[in-house]
């Protein structure tokens, strides 16, 4: 018999924001977004009982899949950072976007139009509303932006004294042939570890900080927990990278799908 405990969805004010969102003309989807496979939303504790709050960029081929943020190779990257922090289960991860990214130029351009950041802002808002939240990671630049935009609002300035704040490279930076080496990434994950961990007053399980090496072990490439995936998500999308592979169509949508079992 199996007993993974899956995620039974968001309450409150975030189920709110997940029946009320921004549609694919607000964030223009024939200008770089792949809005066909819809919004996807988050991953973690959308019910207010989160203490560690982390902002990525946006979803790939594999979150159109299961439906949930920071799933594929970057999110289990995300899953062992979270984790050398103490944090099991109590946090919350959100994008910068609502809808994949297809074209990075036409679309970060948009980062900053007044009803996305308006709706982000509201996720912002809503993860700090109960109060818990004690740690604040953004990984990218876009993250980053992103989250400062938030801390230029009353509301986010009202939260900055209550909060550990780090930002970080983005889990996949180090791709091949580009400036920034696995080393590179993780001796900035380091530095983000470091920085964090001081201003942690209550983890899920309090643990000495292991700082990375050269490259990343299994152990530091957990599956992703049934309990942030909707009912039914088999375990090998939580444990394996790259079963799901998008195929670009004529324009700026991929529509295009394919899944591979391992």
């Amino acid at each position: 018999m199996i007993s993974d405990p899956f995620d039974s969805g968001p309450t409150g004010a975030f189920k709110t924001l997940c029946r009320t969102y921004p549609d694919d003309t607000v964030f223009k989807g024939s200008d770089g977004f792949r809005s066909l496979w819809g919004p996807i939303f988050y991953r973690g504790r959308a019910n207010g009982t989160a203490r560690l709050l982390v902002v990525g960029q946006d979803p790939a081929q594999t979150e159109a899949v299961t439906r949930r943020i920071l799933s594929g190779q970057a999110g289990r990257r995300v899953q062992g950072f979270v984790e050398k922090l103490g944090y099991t289960k109590r946090y919350l991860m959100i994008n910068a976007f609502l809808y994949g990214i297809s074209n990075q130029s036409q679309a970060l351009p948009h980062l900053h139009d007044p009803e996305i950041e308006a709706y982000r802002n509201q996720w912002f808002e809503a993860a700090f509303a109960p109060g818990r939240i004690e740690a604040v990671v953004t990984f990218g630049t876009p993250a980053f932006d992103a989250w400062t935009a938030f801390t230029a609002t009353p509301a986010g300035q009202a939260v900055l004294p209550t909060i550990t704040f780090h930002k970080a490279l983005h889990p996949t930076a180090d791709k091949p042939g580009g400036p920034i080496s696995r080393k590179d990434l993780l001796d900035n994950w380091n530095i983000a570890l470091q920085s964090l961990h001081a201003g942690i007053q209550d983890p899920d399980v309090a643990t000495p900080l292991v700082p990375y090496g050269a490259d990343f072990t299994p152990d530091e490439l957990p599956e992703i927990p049934s309990r942030d995936l909707p009912f039914g998500i088999p375990a090998w999308m939580r444990s394996t990278d790259f079963w799901a592979t998008m195929a670009a169509t004529p324009g700026n949508q991929r529509a295009n799908v394919t899944i591979e079992v391992p």
